[in-house]
């Protein structure tokens, strides 16, 4: 029986001016990954699975959002959809290597009233030690600002470890401090369509705004890193980021367990 699931496999043609940007910003955004027949089905996929999850979950970050954690392992649909290699060939040409790996996925959704997603970076939370680990943030329906829209901040991931906090009124506190004293720039999304998504480095400093609309905003992330990355020095939390993400690789071990598929290698 012929799958009704799209074969997103096929290449996605990035330049290198896009890739510039993304090197010398921290952030990109790209039109038309997924057509609206593409993402229409796999949005299918993943708010199927996703919103079961939900229901007996709070909301994460001081009520900024639902999310769905490692859903590709409960839906052939999503976890064919994460490990596309269009998608892995985006993250690579990017990221300007060879093979990539994939370390998470997650689906969020923003309810209407819903807070901001404070200013944060993500390497807070990831346990590689290497500078090449991106995340993807992908539209699951069109969205507007009122919405909540992702929002960057130009250049700082230039800055690399900024503050070791998570994502909390602090580190908004914090963060817009260091864009005030800094006189920093920031990018935020005005729109963004289904299909179209944006790739951002693991120390660039971004976060949403709130809300206001009467819209869900649906949006799937899925991150990357290169092959052959081994784990840093581990706290409390990041052991346990550890065990739900790498299989339980331990401080100075690649990051190479079977969770972690390669995606695309050249």
């Amino acid at each position: 029986m012929k799958s009704r699931l799209p074969n997103i496999d096929s290449s996605y043609n990035i330049t290198k001016k896009k890739i510039n940007f993304f090197w010398e910003n921290g952030f990109v955004v790209l039109k038309n990954v997924l057509s609206r027949e593409e993402i229409g089905i796999y949005r299918e996929e993943i708010k199927k699975i996703s919103e079961e999850r939900m229901k007996n979950q709070d909301k994460s970050f001081g009520g900024a959002f639902y999310q769905a954690l490692n859903i590709r392992f409960d839906s052939k649909g999503v976890e064919k959809f994460c490990l596309s290699k269009r998608l892995g060939k985006i993250a690579a040409d990017l990221m300007k290597i060879d093979t990539v790996r994939i370390f998470h996925e997650q689906a969020i959704f923003k309810q209407p009233g819903d807070t901001k997603s404070y200013w944060h970076q993500d390497q807070y939370f990831w346990p590689l030690n290497t500078n090449l680990h991106i995340g993807m943030w992908m539209a699951l329906s069109d969205m507007s600002k009122d919405m909540g829209l992702m929002k960057f901040v130009i250049g700082s991931h230039k800055k690399g470890n900024l503050d070791g906090i998570s994502i909390t009124k602090d580190s908004e506190k914090y963060y817009e401090n260091l864009i005030k004293k800094e006189k920093l720039d920031v990018y935020e999304l005005e729109s963004i369509n289904a299909g179209d998504c944006t790739f951002h480095f693991n120390y660039t400093i971004h976060g949403a705004g709130l809300n206001i609309s009467d819209k869900v905003r649906e949006a799937m992330v899925v991150t990357y890193y290169e092959d052959g990355a081994k784990l840093r020095k581990l706290d409390k939390m990041l052991d346990e980021v550890s065990d739900i993400y790498l299989g339980g690789r331990k401080e100075g071990e690649i990051a190479d367990h079977p969770m972690n598929t390669i995606v695309y290698q050249k």
